[in-house]
């Protein structure tokens, strides 16, 4: 089993790609989701990339990942940040910021 997180647009300037707060991905070790009908800006994508990709191989979360880091989009006009939250198997949020 492996570890799957979901990155939710938590709050922004604006969206040159058509992002709304809301918007979100799922990625896991062996790929990136996102919801029927919709798409993600492939650059705020390739940021998260580097910070996580690398802790989804484990078992479980370790604690950088349940504390739900909030990242951003490389362009800061935009500011377009985004929380990395743990997802359990049925696709249920379990990061430690969603339990307080």
């Amino acid at each position: 089993m492996s570890v799957t997180v979901r990155c939710t647009v938590e709050s922004m300037n604006y969206s040159a790609c058509g992002l709304a707060v809301g918007d979100h991905f799922d990625l896991s070790d062996t790929g990136v989701i996102v919801p029927e009908g919709k798409q993600f800006c492939y650059f705020a994508i390739a940021n998260v990339l580097p910070v996580v990709l690398g802790r989804l191989d484990a078992a479980e979360a370790d604690h950088y990942l349940r504390s739900s880091p909030l990242l951003a989009c490389p362009d800061a006009p935009e500011a377009v940040r985004m929380r990395v939250s743990v997802l359990d198997e049925s696709g249920v949020i379990t990061s430690e910021r969603s339990a307080g």
